[in-house]
C-alpha cells in the first residue's frame, strides 16, 4: 500500500482485492488511472465504478498485465474508510473493565456515546484518513498504541467542561498524532527516552503532523509538551535517526487545512493551546510510565499514584490534572498519601533532595543528595541503602545503594495517615 495526496495505490491484486473486500467498495471505488495489459489494451478505465467481473477476470490472467492500482479518493471513499477507522477504535475505550482507558470514561453513561459520535468525525483531512488506515492494517500493535494516546489524551480533557468548540476532537487528535514519527520502527515500544531524545523526536513528528494537515492549536501542542528534567536515564536508548526520518509521512503533503485556527479568528486560541498542551504533558507521561510497569503490578494503581505524585510536585498543571484524578476514586487512599508525601519533600531545604523511603508505604525520608550541612540533617542516624530503589512517581531515576543522612522531615510522615 502506498499513501499519497492523490489517494491510495496497490502493487498487488490481492491486496488490492482484500481492501475491496473489507471495505464493501464493489461500486464505489474508482482508479484515478485506468489499468491497462501488457498490450496497452485497457482492463479496468479510470473514473468508472470497479465491477466484481473485473477483479476476477483480473485473477485469470495475472501474468498479462502489471498490477498497479490507483485509487481515486472520493468523499464515499473516505467516508467508508472513517467507519473501518472508528469500528477499529471503540473498542479499545473498553478493552477491559478496569483499563486505564475504560476509568477515564466512565465517569458519567454519556461519555461513550459521545466518544463514539466524536471518534466517526475526527479525521478531517483525507490525508489523514489515509494514514491512519494505513497504519492500521499494516502495523495494528503501533496503531493501537496511538489511538490508546488519543483516547488518554481526550480522557484527560472530558472531564471538564469548556466552551471551546471542537476541544475533545482536537485533544484526541492531539494524542493521536504525538508519535507518528515512530511508525515502521520499534522504538514507540522503547522505555528508555530521556528529555532530549523526547524533544529530537518532537521536531520531526511536528513535520508529520503539519503533512497531514493538523490545526496549529494541535501542532503548538506536539511542539511544547515534553516536560525537560522528568524524564532521565542512565542511559538512553540508541536510535537510528535516519532510519526514522525515512518515515514516509515527512515526504507527505496535505493541502488540507483546518479553517479559523489562526489567534484572529479563534477568541479561545490561548486557552485551547494551553489545554491541548497540558493534556498531551500528561498523556506522554502516562504512556512512558506505562513502560516502566510489568504485568505483575497493579498498573491503574502505580499509574495514578505516580502521575498524583507528580501533580503535586508541580509537573502538570493542576488545574487539569486533578478532575482526571478523581475518576480513580477506587485508589483515593493511596493518591491522598502519595501527595502528602510529595508536598513534604516539597519542605526540603535544597531541592530535590528529600527523598520518602520506601515508596508508597514511606517510613523514613533520607537526603539523597548528602547534604550534611542541612539544618534537616540529623546526625549519626544515617540510612543504608542495600539494594537500587525504584524512585515510584519519578520514571528512570532510582536511588543507588549506599549510605544515605537521615533528614528531620521524617517526623512529620507519621503524620499523614491521620
Amino acid at each position: 500500500m502506498i499513501i499519497s495526496s492523490e489517494g491510495i495505490e496497490f502493487n498487488e491484486l490481492k491486496k488490492f482485492s482484500k481492501f475491496i473486500s473489507d471495505l464493501d467498495l464493489l461500486g464505489t471505488v474508482q482508479l484515478r488511472e485506468a489499468l491497462t495489459d501488457k498490450k496497452g489494451n485497457i482492463l479496468i478505465k479510470d473514473l468508472v465504478y470497479v465491477r466484481e467481473s473485473s477483479v476476477k477476470k483480473l485473477e485469470s490472467i495475472a501474468d498479462q498485465y502489471t498490477p498497479s492500482f490507483k485509487i481515486k479518493t472520493t468523499p464515499e471513499l473516505t467516508i467508508k474508510i472513517r467507519k473501518a477507522l472508528a469500528n477499529a477504535i471503540i473498542p479499545i475505550v473498553n478493552e477491559t473493565e478496569k483499563s486505564f482507558i475504560s476509568i477515564l470514561f466512565s465517569k458519567n453513561t454519556s461519555s461513550l456515546q459521545n466518544v463514539e459520535s466524536l471518534i466517526n468525525n475526527a479525521f478531517y483531512t483525507d490525508m489523514l484518513v489515509l494514514a491512519l488506515y494505513e497504519i492500521m492494517i499494516e502495523d495494528n500493535a503501533f496503531f493501537q498504541h496511538i489511538v490508546r494516546m488519543g483516547l488518554i489524551c481526550l480522557g484527560t480533557v472530558i472531564q471538564k467542561s469548556y466552551a471551546i468548540k471542537l476541544i475533545h476532537r482536537n485533544a484526541f487528535l492531539t494524542g493521536l498524532c504525538a508519535d507518528l514519527i515512530l511508525y515502521k520502527t520499534n522504538y514507540w515500544k522503547t522505555s528508555n527516552l530521556d528529555d532530549k531524545l523526547m524533544l529530537e523526536l518532537t521536531k520531526l513528528n511536528v513535520q508529520v503532523a503539519g503533512n497531514l494537515g493538523m490545526s496549529e492549536e494541535i501542532i503548538y501542542a506536539l511542539q511544547n509538551h515534553v516536560v525537560r528534567g522528568l524524564y532521565v536515564v542512565e542511559m538512553s536508548e540508541p536510535m537510528d535517526f535516519e532510519l526514522i526520518k525515512q518515515n514516509q509521512f515527512l515526504a507527505t503533503s496535505s493541502n488540507e487545512k483546518e479553517k479559523n485556527t489562526s489567534a484572529a479568528d479563534n477568541e479561545y486560541y490561548e486557552e485551547t493551546i494551553k489545554i491541548l498542551t497540558e493534556a498531551l504533558k500528561i498523556t506522554r507521561f502516562i504512556s512512558e510510565a506505562n513502560k516502566k510497569l510489568d504485568e505483575s503490578d497493579d498498573i491503574v494503581q502505580r499509574l495514578i499514584t505516580m502521575f498524583a505524585y507528580n501533580v503535586e510536585k508541580k509537573n502538570f498543571d493542576a488545574e487539569i490534572a486533578d478532575p482526571m484524578i478523581d475518576c480513580f476514586r477506587q485508589y483515593e487512599k493511596i493518591i491522598k498519601r502519595m501527595r502528602k508525601v510529595a508536598k513534604l519533600e516539597n519542605l526540603c531545604l535544597h531541592p530535590p533532595s528529600a527523598w520518602a523511603y520506601p515508596k508508597p508505604k514511606a517510613v523514613q525520608i533520607l537526603c539523597k543528595n548528602n547534604h550534611h550541612t542541612c539544618l534537616h540533617y540529623i546526625s549519626g542516624w544515617n540510612i543504608n541503602v542495600i539494594t537500587a530503589q525504584e524512585a515510584i512517581g519519578y520514571i528512570g531515576t532510582s536511588l543507588r545503594p549506599g549510605s544515605y543522612p537521615k533528614c528531620k522531615l521524617e517526623q512529620q510522615l507519621g503524620e499523614l495517615d491521620e
